[in-house]
């Protein structure tokens, strides 16, 4: 099998085939499920620099949604929830390398209150397999610090809940309160939205609907071999974590996307 596996992936040439052409958006979490070193994700960005081109999250999604798609592997990285690292150990890594990415946060886990905090990860975040022990938010001055420097805030809504079977009133409180709150405390006016959980089982094209009135770029993270879904409406990002091994991110890399 492991033998298989190594032809599959070699070139005409006989080498290990690269990244495909293309635009690669990946979309993380967090530097490690306990703890976390920058110098993690800071070697995992040395070992993409030879094979691909980092590039600002707002060149990837303009390239994707005017289709125009580069001979070259681009890679661009976006990171949900808005966890305290994502100021202190993944943004000053990514500006290293003279990129940015696009932080989707939660008003709520933001402004809550550590019972909220506790709630959220017990029914969120370790529920969901990728946090064993509980990680503190940003703050709104540095979500608002990281806007300053350039990078991109967006809404993953307000309290992390699944979009679909909401009322009408739940929903607005996930898409519009979520901005709204942006806002207000930061003066930040976003128009992107990632989804919570980001499986496209999770939506359906009435949420879209709804989401569309509010926002401008809406982003799953499913399907990753297709830049899009719901009819060009949802932009499909690639999980990863950057404390993954090196040759995981490479293989995911390595699919065409269409």
């Amino acid at each position: 099998m492991r033998l298989f596996l190594r032809h599959i992936f070699l070139s005409a040439a006989g080498k290990l085939a690269g990244p495909s052409p293309g635009i690669h958006i990946l979309n993380g979490h967090i530097l490690a499920r306990e703890g976390g070193d920058p110098a993690v994700f800071r070697r995992l960005l040395n070992s993409l620099v030879p094979e691909c081109r980092l590039i600002r999250i707002e060149e990837a999604v303009d390239r994707i949604t005017k289709g125009n798609f580069p001979d070259e592997p681009c890679v661009a990285f976006t990171f949900d929830d808005g966890f305290e690292e994502h100021y202190t150990g993944i943004a000053p890594v990514l500006e290293e390398f003279g990129i940015n990415a696009a932080f989707f946060i939660l008003p709520g886990f933001i402004g809550g209150d550590e019972t909220y905090r506790d709630h959220l990860h017990r029914s969120v975040f370790r529920k969901d397999g990728f946090l064993t022990i509980p990680k503190a938010p940003m703050s709104w001055a540095r979500v608002n610090e990281l806007h300053r420097r350039g990078h991109v805030i967006g809404s993953h809504g307000m309290h992390h809940r699944p979009l679909t079977g909401l009322s009408p009133e739940a929903l607005a409180v996930e898409l519009d309160e979520s901005a709204e709150a942006i806002r207000r405390e930061t003066g930040i006016i976003t128009d992107w939205f990632a989804f919570p959980f980001g499986r496209l089982d999770g939506i359906s094209q009435p949420v879209i609907d709804v989401a569309k009135r509010r926002y401008h770029c809406l982003f799953s993270q499913d399907d990753y071999r297709h830049y899009f879904s719901f009819g060009n409406q949802v932009i499909n990002r690639r999980h990863f974590e950057p404390f993954w091994p090196v040759s995981h991110v490479r293989f995911f890399l390595r699919g065409e996307r269409g």
